[in-house]
């Protein structure tokens, strides 16, 4: 008898043993970890941001450093675009530039990296250890010279005052050198259909308008089919998609959102029977600021014959209600959230650039998509509300 319970309990250890290790299993799967010894690294702290999976936002957080080594681990669903902030916290020496600038990398669930390399005056290291990390890298070396010639040309034009005729002489040459590194980037992706990283850059010259759409169409088709999954991969045809859609005469997309500030459901199709003008904007875009008061001033001017709807994207919500309350600005606000799904307004829309507005007829036809600050998208608005 005693023998049995023996051997029942030995059955209940191991099973629980086995239980254990797969809870933990799983939960690394979910987890990324970034981390490093990297001679020289002289500042107490680093910074790291991502955008978080469920809400969209950015996070901001801090990596603590202790005898040259640092280690930071968190959950994700998705890959998704790291940035580490090394120097920061560095005090800046007299006569030196900005500081600042990141070291971007992609992470997967599950991902262990580890940065190699030293610090001297710049962050000299490099994340290594999956696969995404070696294309990374293997990108970065064919395109090191062509960055290496863009900064060299940076530092002569700003010897120059920026109203200066050499300043933008000798500026525009970089447009040279970029047309080189796109012609690499698009190489890379041809070269590599099957690598997420080649998503990452399609979607970067998707998002940055530096392609045609046919051009980053022709690339699409080129990943491997199984990439269909990849959030990269998903807003490039999101993105694609939304150019067209959105094209002036053409109906404007669905939007029904709870990305409202108070929380409640929001239906574009409710405002059909009146002009509808649709202004995506960020409190750190300085247009779109200067821009503010006069959407105020038609919206007050139209209020019986035009709907203001404000569309930000980079701001928390905190921040968005902090400054509309501060101005007085009355509109209804939507917040773009990252990453992929329909509230991804940005993506869904195609904006390139802010502020960027839509003006919508009562029948819920586009009619005017400005980029940048015009006055077009108002004297527009006057043409058809008089």
């Amino acid at each position: 008898m005693r023998m049995n319970l023996l051997k029942k309990n030995t059955v209940i250890i191991l099973l629980l043993s086995i239980f254990t290790t797969t809870n933990g299993i799983a939960q690394e799967k979910n987890t990324f970890k970034v981390s490093g010894t990297l001679p020289g690294l002289d500042v107490p702290y680093m910074f790291i941001d991502y955008n978080d999976d469920d809400t969209g936002d950015r996070v901001w957080d801090t990596l603590y450093i202790k005898n040259e080594y640092f280690s930071y681990s968190a959950k994700i669903k998705n890959t998704k675009r790291i940035a580490i902030w090394p120097l920061l916290a560095r005090p800046k020496k007299n006569g030196q530039g900005v500081k600042g600038g990141n070291i971007a990398f992609l992470v997967s669930p599950g991902d262990n990296i580890e940065f190699k390399g030293n610090v001297t005056e710049t962050f000299n290291a490099i994340p290594t250890g999956t696969s995404l990390c070696d294309d990374l890298n293997a990108y970065n070396k064919s395109v090191a010279e062509l960055n290496q010639e863009m900064s060299a040309i940076d530092n002569r034009a700003r010897q120059f005052k920026y109203d200066d005729p050499m300043f933008r002489t000798i500026y525009d040459s970089i447009g040279l050198v970029q047309q080189k590194v796109k012609v690499k980037k698009m190489d890379f992706i041809r070269a590599n259909p099957k690598s997420e990283v080649a998503a990452f850059y399609l979607e970067g010259m998707v998002q940055k308008k530096s392609i045609e759409d046919d051009e980053a169409l022709s690339l699409l088709n080129v990943l491997d089919e199984k990439l269909s999954t990849s959030p990269f991969y998903i807003t490039v045809a999101t993105r694609l998609k939304g150019s067209e859609a959105t094209k002036v005469g053409n109906m404007v997309p669905e939007v029904v959102t709870t990305r409202t500030l108070d929380g409640s459901t929001f239906d574009l199709k409710s405002l059909r029977g009146k002009h509808v003008m649709i202004d995506f904007w960020g409190t750190w875009c300085g247009p779109c600021i200067q821009e503010m008061p006069t959407v105020k001033a038609y919206s007050e001017k139209y209020k019986d014959k035009l709907v203001i709807i404000g569309i930000d994207s980079g701001d928390t919500k905190d921040r968005i209600m902090n400054f509309v309350a501060k101005n007085d600005y009355k509109w209804l606000q939507l917040m773009s959230k990252k990453g992929i799904g329909s509230d991804n307004f940005v993506a869904k829309f195609n904006v390139n650039g802010f502020p960027t507005k839509f003006i919508i007829d009562p029948e819920g036809k586009i009619i005017g998509r400005y980029v940048g600050g015009s006055e077009e998208a108002f004297n527009l608005l006057d043409e058809v509300l008089k």
